[in-house]
């Protein structure tokens, strides 16, 4: 049952009202220090492209340190420097640790953040030495349930690999298929990212493959990353696992192969049955130019079913193996 609470985090709103910006030359800035980056991934081109054009319009923000430390503007900083700025209009400010770390996630909720975005903030939050009423409500500002095992997802997520990271953000992964990913060591995950980044993925997509893989992890200790390699769509990797994981499936690809080597189908005739033998129908269609190639297709069809190769295809659909 998650914990639901009104959210209480927030911070001295009229700071800007009391600061103005000034010019901060950049290498007096910390680059390294991001105790209070929410930010991710902190490349962004299309905010290169808007300062190379317009420039800076909206001032970081930054604590009055030696170096100076950031608190909201990362991208902003980042990309300035690739660009060759020298300097780069700031505010400067006194808040302490915590109150930074709120305003960085005030300041850039208003965005939306991703899931590695909120898991950052959160993990900021532990290693600061936030309460634990605190973290769960700063979850609930940023649409989380404030629950223990999702406060656990989210902590492993923000100390994950940068390819996790990079491949939950670019495919905007649900929480569910995080929690899946993290069920796979650190070198199982690279494979299993290596193999779904080339492919177009759906949330289903990602929550069958992860469920297929435990399933044959668990089943036989490892996964057989070499054979799920070069497939050219999801049908093809989906149908693959489903070979390995469940035996029936691929005695019924081999024996619609059996069928259709027999059955000697002319290229103007083709019988679609559903990868996974899931429908209990089969798809034919036949590629005519006229009258007479449709007469031929009609002739063959009807030869295949006295000869019981459409029963026998018809069977497998029923699971049928004989």
């Amino acid at each position: 049952m998650g914990i639901v609470r009104a959210p209480r985090i927030g911070y001295n709103m009229a700071m800007n009202s009391v600061l103005t910006a000034r010019t901060v030359p950049i290498d007096q800035i910390s680059l390294h220090d991001q105790r209070f980056c929410v930010s991710y991934p902190l490349d962004d081109g299309a905010l290169a492209a808007s300062i190379a054009k317009v420039g800076i319009i909206q001032p970081v923000i930054l604590v009055d340190a030696i170096p100076f430390l950031v608190i909201t503007g990362f991208k902003r900083l980042m990309a300035a420097l690739h660009l060759g700025y020298r300097d780069i209009p700031a505010v400067i400010t006194q808040l302490g640790e915590r109150e930074a770390l709120i305003r960085a996630i005030h300041d850039n909720i208003h965005r939306g953040l991703n899931l590695v975005e909120k898991a950052h903030a959160i993990d900021r939050m532990v290693h600061l030495g936030f309460a634990v009423e605190e973290i769960y409500d700063a979850m609930v500002l940023l649409d989380l349930q404030a629950h223990q095992k999702i406060l656990e997802r989210l902590l492993a997520l923000a100390s994950a690999e940068e390819s996790l990271k990079g491949f939950v953000t670019a495919h905007s992964l649900s929480m569910k298929n995080v929690q899946y990913l993290l069920r796979f060591d650190e070198e199982e995950r690279a494979a299993i990212i290596d193999i779904l980044s080339v492919l177009h993925l759906t949330e289903s997509t990602v929550r069958e493959v992860c469920e297929m893989l435990s399933l044959l992890k668990l089943r036989n200790g490892v996964i057989p990353f070499e054979t799920l390699r070069g497939a050219t769509d999801t049908r093809e990797l989906k149908t693959r696992l489903k070979g390995m994981t469940y035996p029936l499936l691929s005695a019924l690809h081999r024996k619609l192969e059996a069928i259709q080597e027999a059955a000697a189908l002319p290229p103007t005739i083709d019988i679609k049955v559903d990868p996974f033998f899931e429908k209990e129908y089969i798809d034919i269609s036949i590629r005519a130019k006229d009258e007479k190639d449709i007469a031929g297709a009609t002739e063959k069809l009807r030869t295949l079913i006295d000869d019981g190769h459409m029963r026998s295809i018809l069977d497998l659909t029923k699971g049928h193996v004989r």
